[in-house]
């Protein structure tokens, strides 16, 4: 059992990674069409689209990241009001109602993403792209923070919140 636990930190760890890496290249990116476009007066016809997928993905990929490193914004009023027997059991609630909302979401975005393969969606610009593949990252996404929530309920720490990977 903790040789899986510690594969899904690690593929979440990963998937963290990654959602770094789209946040440079976005960047990148970004500053290619900005001087592209202001100095040599040639505006790329990908940057922005490309941008915008990989900032999409770069949310849903680092947001398992984020509950597993309990970096995520929390809301602590009513927390702060409660015993400490209470903060264990509304983070136990929490978490549980994190999973149930991420599994209906993984569900539901990846019947969205087969649909849109079935029936051949591209985006709207020159390039072309087939819509499921920069939609992939909303189920993928999803399942990791449904991983994310697992763990969490595990580790019996989500009332704590701070980083306990």
């Amino acid at each position: 059992m903790s040789a899986l636990y510690k594969a899904v930190d690690g593929l979440i760890k990963f998937a963290g990674i990654i959602s770094g890496i789209l946040i440079i290249l976005t960047t990148i990116m970004t500053c290619y069409e900005v001087v592209s476009r202001s100095f040599f007066d040639k505006p790329t016809s990908w940057a922005t689209e490309l941008s915008v997928y990989a900032v999409i993905a770069s949310c849903f990929l680092g947001s398992a990241y984020a509950i597993r490193t309990y970096s995520h914004i929390t809301v602590d009023l009513i927390i702060n009001l409660v015993s400490y027997k209470g903060k264990v059991v509304l983070g136990y609630l929490t978490s549980l109602l994190g999973l149930l909302f991420t599994s209906i979401f993984t569900f539901y975005s990846l019947h969205h993403v087969m649909n849109t393969y079935e029936i051949g969606t591209t985006s709207a610009s020159l390039l072309r792209i087939p819509m499921y593949i920069p939609e992939m990252a909303l189920p993928i996404g999803g399942f990791l923070m449904s991983l994310a929530f697992i763990l969490q309920i595990i580790d019996g720490k989500a009332h704590q919140g701070g980083d306990h990977l």
